[in-house]
């Protein structure tokens, strides 16, 4: 096992409110392996992401649980030792390549310095290793020393997936890696990371809306809302045989290349306030299968089938067969 996060709780402080991003998640990733994060706008995935590299903002903070990445929990290591894990043990693609690189600075140098900082490298060492990655994601190394603003969106994003394997990382996080790129570009980035991970035996977290792009590059699915994990398992028995609601609706509201043609399922109501979460399910306001027991008691993470864990008082009950 690479990384194991357990009852990993996320708060931020606006004013007099605190904010629960992220409530008591846990999950497991073992070497090569990939997990696909899904859910709406606003579920905590992308503030995971962060929680994992430590790099909340200055009024969020981990109000609970542990980050494991061989062992060494990052909520409490010193800031030396989480500068010495990030880039080289776990290592991130930010969301909107547009912004992520810095338009004055060559996307040679960015990526080069980072290596310098993190390695005892030489400067014609960093660039030879550039070089070579430019290559792997797709990019002529004669660009290597082009400003942001003369590459297209999708040459962007492969500087920024080059920038994230500098330091040859063990686990690579990947932010909604597709974000504003035509559906060509998309499926590219999305093959490009699938062939990185086998090439560079790499484990992965892809965080997206896009189910079918997790679908392709995944083996684990984690479906995410109201910064809790409502079902996770492997991709087939997730997507396929769900037993949570919000799963089922989730995977409804996506087209599907293998079946007829059918109407997409609408999510009725609106996300919960994260400043004054439901006393139970956190679904409970939006769920057409709801009870009594679900606007007061909280549900547990529950084992299903194969291994599969679900948050839901009925979901040994509910098989959507999809």
């Amino acid at each position: 096992m690479i990384i194991e996060v357990k009852d990993l709780t996320v708060q931020f402080q606006v004013g007099k409110d605190t904010f629960t991003a992220v409530n008591n998640i846990n999950f497991k990733l073992d070497e090569q392996d990939s997990l696909g994060l899904v859910g709406e706008s606003g579920c905590g995935k992308s503030t995971t992401a962060y929680a994992l590299m430590n790099l909340l903002e200055k009024n969020g903070r981990i109000s609970n649980g542990e980050i494991l990445i061989n062992g060494v929990d990052l909520v409490t290591a010193s800031d030396e030792e989480v500068r010495k894990i990030r880039w080289k043990e776990i290592s991130m693609i930010f969301q909107n390549a547009m912004t992520a690189l810095n338009p004055v600075q060559k996307i040679g140098n960015q990526i080069v310095n980072a290596l310098i900082e993190h390695e005892n490298i030489s400067r014609s060492e960093a660039i030879e290793r550039a070089s070579y990655l430019f290559e792997k994601v797709g990019i002529s190394p004669s660009r290597l020393m082009q400003y942001p603003h003369e590459f297209s969106g999708g040459m962007k994003q492969r500087a920024v997936i080059a920038l994230a394997l500098i330091c040859y990382p063990k686990i690579l996080l990947a932010d909604e890696p597709t974000t504003a790129l035509d559906v060509v570009a998309q499926r590219q980035v999305i093959e490009l990371l699938t062939s990185l991970k086998k090439e560079l035996n790499l484990s992965m977290i892809l965080i997206s809306h896009d189910i079918s792009a997790v679908a392709e590059a995944c083996e684990k699915i984690a479906v995410m809302y109201g910064g809790e994990i409502m079902e996770i398992g492997t991709t087939k028995d997730v997507l396929i045989r769900n037993n949570h609601p919000y799963t089922n609706a989730l995977v409804g509201s996506f087209p599907s290349l293998h079946k007829p043609i059918s109407k997409l399922t609408q999510i009725p109501g609106n996300p919960p306030n994260l400043a004054d979460m439901p006393k139970g399910c956190v679904f409970s306001s939006r769920c057409i299968y709801t009870e009594e027991i679900c606007f007061s008691e909280k549900p547990n993470m529950r084992p299903v089938r194969n291994n599969k864990l679900c948050k839901c008082h009925f979901a040994e009950e509910l098989d959507f067969n999809q």
